[in-house]
């Protein structure tokens, strides 16, 4: 009797030892260190519903066409695409002028976006704004143009100089005596992406001022007059956001 138990014991040890490097379930042949043929079920599983856990478990679980598994780092810009999150814009209401003679001209033209917490966003600025001038005098302006700032959480604007444009005064004009108005619209675009990995979400101000430089004139933002009829080939100074997101960990 003892050498029969033994016998078993020993025939027991050594399919052990083999299925130490492979284990089938419901097949004679695996292929892999753990190979199911069939459905798996997990009863139970770690709540990962904390900030803690979620830096540790920061990968999704994947399987090929053959069922084998794998895994891709959750924020991979390769593997998580861009969500529309949502659309901001503004109108400036009326014309704003100036006859600084340089150096920023504020309009009063914002708009705010609230960036996700756990999360990356891009957010597309663009905007439109009429610049004008009332002088025919040659060297009266040097510059005339737009810049776009950026402030985070109510802290200091920092110029986004991807979105900033400017143009140079031509020396004179010469044209029907009749036009009051000498200018061109300028439009400024910038693409800005924040990263948001905390449990707040996040503020974000855009905002586009005036620029004027070496100034000896009135400089007018925005539109022509606060009449609708008088703008109708200049327009109204605009601007808009857009803005896509992700998660991240």
């Amino acid at each position: 009797m003892e050498k029969k138990l033994f016998i078993l014991c020993l025939i027991l040890f050594s399919l052990l030892g083999y299925s130490q490097t492979q284990v089938g379930i419901n097949t004679l042949n695996p292929n892999q260190t753990l190979d199911v043929n069939g459905r798996a079920r997990i009863r139970t599983m770690t709540n990962v519903n904390t900030e803690a856990l979620t830096l540790e478990y920061n990968n999704r679980v994947v399987s090929n066409s053959d069922g084998i598994l794998g895994y891709v780092v959750n924020n991979s810009s390769t593997t998580v695409p861009w969500s529309f999150n949502d659309n901001k814009n503004a109108v400036l209401s009326s014309p704003i002028s100036s006859q600084q003679r340089g150096g920023t001209v504020n309009l009063n033209f914002s708009i705010t976006v609230t960036i996700p917490a756990k999360s990356q966003s891009q957010v597309v600025v663009k905007y439109n704004m009429p610049v004008m001038h009332s002088s025919r005098r040659s060297g009266t302006i040097g510059y005339v143009g737009c810049t776009l700032f950026k402030s985070v959480n109510g802290g200091s604007d920092v110029e986004l100089e991807m979105g900033s444009r400017k143009y140079t005064v031509v020396g004179s004009y010469k044209g029907p005596s009749e036009v009051t108005a000498l200018g061109l619209p300028i439009s400024g675009f910038a693409v800005d992406i924040i990263s948001n990995p905390g449990n707040i979400p996040m503020d974000i101000v855009y905002k586009v001022d005036g620029y004027v430089e070496f100034n000896y004139d009135t400089v007018t933002f925005g539109m022509l007059t606060a009449s609708s009829e008088d703008n109708a080939n200049w327009g109204r100074g605009a601007m808009s956001a857009r803005i896509f997101t992700k998660p991240v960990n």
